[in-house]
């Protein structure tokens, strides 16, 4: 008979895996790129990378160490490639291609850039967002990576409708690609796939269960960026197109300074919009609350601050928390782990 149960023990055993799980993956060495080698690993895209605003010797821009971290492709399906990368911008650098994959969906899980399909207008990419882009002929893509940050992001694509191997999937994608030929669009990703995306990129998984899990959650990403390009009813959500434009403002803010005391009033004015609509209308076009939202950005840039050897009590104020025990209940909630273990 027991006379403490042992179900606390047992959860507290899961945690200690899970907590080292995820801690060891900040322990493994960062890979040092070049200009050569983002080329390397982009040409079977038609991919080739530059420093636009390099001004030292030509003979060294190649061999320029412009970002560290991990860069890891997969071939989830027969003409399915993901792509998880999680790195350490040094340098300001632009991609482009003229060759794209036909259809291609980007979540980006921390970090910000800009993307331009053609001739459309520039499309930025912040933490937690995503953009799915299709087109039926090869067309010039560019891509903008500001120097100085963490980039963490997940890039799904297929080569062409016919090479997934799935004449339904084939269909939903030459549907989608349209007559048109070129669409590049925006689509807000729930957090339940954002933990998701987390959870891969992270994973220490091998094998097997590794190649499962790549396969269910790139089915996952697949299904919500597809979503995000079909059209959509014309009832619609309560946020007009300007409404987005002055949310995304919002967003922004929050993404640039998550250590300020931000209020309700004071984003709703930047908005230009009552505090009561600012609440429905983020909500409706995030699936997130304005502070639940900042909640996870704070707790990402803590988390960054924390692998780099700064202190909990450090960390925890310099991204909002008044209280580090605040912060350390929250972080473990969030992570699994708690703070101090990453120091």
């Amino acid at each position: 008979m027991w006379l403490i149960s042992p179900f606390p023990a047992i959860r507290a055993i899961k945690e200690l895996f899970a907590g080292l799980a995820r801690a060891a993956c900040f322990l493994i060495p960062m890979i040092r790129f070049t200009v050569s080698d983002f080329d390397r690993l982009g040409r079977p895209a038609g991919f080739h990378y530059c420093l636009p605003h390099y001004v030292g010797p030509d003979r060294e821009r190649e061999q320029l160490c412009i970002a560290e971290g991990r860069v890891q492709e997969h071939e989830v399906r027969p003409g399915i490639k993901l792509v998880l990368s999680d790195i350490v911008t040094h340098h300001h650098y632009e991609s482009s291609s003229v060759s794209a994959p036909q259809f291609s969906a980007i979540v980006m899980l921390q970090g910000r850039a800009q993307a331009r399909l053609a001739s459309q207008n520039q499309l930025s990419l912040v933490a937690q967002s995503g953009v799915s882009i299709a087109h039926s002929e090869s067309v010039a893509l560019t891509g903008i990576h500001p120097a100085g940050q963490r980039l963490r992001c997940i890039n799904l694509s297929l080569r062409s409708a016919e090479s997934v191997g799935d004449s339904r999937l084939g269909d939903t994608l030459s549907k989608l690609m349209g007559p048109s030929g070129l669409c590049m669009q925006k689509w807000t990703v729930p957090p339940h796939l954002l933990n998701t995306l987390e959870q891969l990129i992270d994973s220490p998984w091998q094998g097997t269960t590794y190649d499962l899990l790549l396969e269910g959650v790139s089915l996952q990403m697949l299904a919500h960026a597809l979503d995000g390009l079909a059209p959509k009813p014309a009832k619609e959500s309560p946020a007009t197109a300007r409404d987005r434009q002055l949310l995304e403002r919002v967003r922004e803010r929050l993404y640039n300074a998550p250590g300020d005391d931000h209020t309700l009033a004071d984003l709703a004015k930047l908005a230009c919009m009552s505090p009561s609509t600012l609440r429905v209308k983020f909500q409706a076009t995030y699936q997130c609350s304005v502070f639940g939202w900042l909640r996870e950005r704070r707790l990402e840039l803590a988390r960054d601050y924390l692998a780099q050897g700064w202190s909990v009590q450090q960390a925890a104020h310099f991204v909002g928390y008044r209280h580090a025990t605040n912060f350390a209940t929250a972080f473990r909630e969030r992570y699994g782990i708690a703070p101090s273990e990453l120091n």
